[in-house]
Formats: structure tokens, sequence, C-alpha cells
């Protein structure tokens, strides 16, 4: 009797794994994260239908520790620090207070949100591509984003093989009264620093 009850314990277990999608597990664990655990530099294109793309170069410490720079066209530079959000007009030299943040709530908030949303992620779909002369695997998926206003959006990201690090990412949105289309290219940015305003 306890053989049976193994052996049925483990066909049922069997039957499981072969329902399981190894391509949307992987999707999954790539959209949840919240960043990838090494200082950062994204050069990010963000284009909207109909009018000219923008771009800028966004700058990662921490979640707590960031700077985006407007490189097209140009614009005030906008830093993350110890709770505060800042501007700059003059490329750094100097930082004006915009907002006292709450940057450990907000990542609370966003993991709880993209928990939500993950829930529904479809149309998965894992291959590898030449990039930069090295093959990197591409996992891609349609995801409903219903923060704020509902979207629906294909993801897809570019992972180095080597180290597991998304090298690019493009997010393409569709909203009721929009489309847009943001493409990351991302690097490491080993010893990275940014400006620290008290």
């Amino acid at each position: 009797m306890k053989t049976i009850f193994m052996t049925a314990a483990l066909v049922a277990g069997v039957s499981q794994a072969a329902l399981a999608d190894p391509c949307q597990d992987r999707f999954t664990e790539l959209y949840l994260q919240l960043d990838q655990g090494v200082p950062t530099k994204a050069a990010v294109t963000t284009a909207f239908k109909g009018a000219p793309a923008t771009t800028n170069d966004f700058l990662y410490l921490t979640q707590d520790h960031y700077m985006t720079v407007p490189t097209s066209p140009a614009g005030p530079w906008i830093l993350g620090h110890n709770n505060v959000l800042y501007q700059s007009s003059d490329e750094g030299a100097t930082w004006v207070k915009i907002r006292e943040m709450e940057t450990g709530q907000n990542a609370d908030k966003a993991r709880a949100d993209k928990l939500a949303n993950a829930d529904t992620i479809r149309n998965t779909a894992c291959s590898e591509e030449e990039l930069n002369g090295e093959t990197v695997d591409v996992v891609a998926a349609d995801i409903t984003i219903s923060q704020g206003m509902v979207t629906e959006n294909r993801y897809t990201y570019w992972v180095r093989k080597s180290d597991d690090f998304i090298v690019k990412a493009v997010y393409d949105t569709k909203a009721p009264n929009f489309e847009m289309v943001t493409t990351q290219e991302i690097e490491k940015a080993e010893g990275l620093t940014l400006p620290a305003p008290e």
C-alpha cells in the first residue's frame, strides 16, 4: 500500500512538472527583479507613437541613490538620494530639493504591484540571439500592467549567459490613448559614484 501511494505521488509530481513552463518561470523571475544587484548605467530611449524619441542616461547605485540625465532633448537632471528627490538645472553643480520620498515603502509597493501583474504573464517566448558578438538569451512575454491605468505590454529581456545580467530590455506598451516603446541598453557600472546633496 505504501508503495502504491508513493508511486501515485511520484506520478502526480511528474505530471505537475510537465505542466510547468520553464520559459514563463524564467520571464517571471526576470520581471520580478527590482534591480540587478550591482551599480548600472542604462541608455534609455522612449518613443511615443507619432512623436520624436527622447533619450536619457539612468545611473543606478541603489533603490535610494540614482540619477536621470536627459540627453535628447537636454533637460534638468533628477537625483534620488536618502529619501529625497532633487533637481539640477546646471548639470549637477547645484541641487534643489523637489520633495521627500518613502523609498522603503515605494519598494514594498513596487514588489506588491509586480506580484499582482505577474498573474497576467502569458504568451512567453524564449530563444537565443547574437548581440554585440555574444550569444544571449531572449525572454519575452505579454503582461497587463494595472497600476495608474491599464496597459497591455510586450516585455523582452536580453540576458547575458555568463553572468545572468540583463543587457537590454524593450517595453512595448499600448493604452487606449497612447502607444510607446521604451528601450534600455544596460551595462554594469563598477566604481559608479553619484552626487549626495545634504
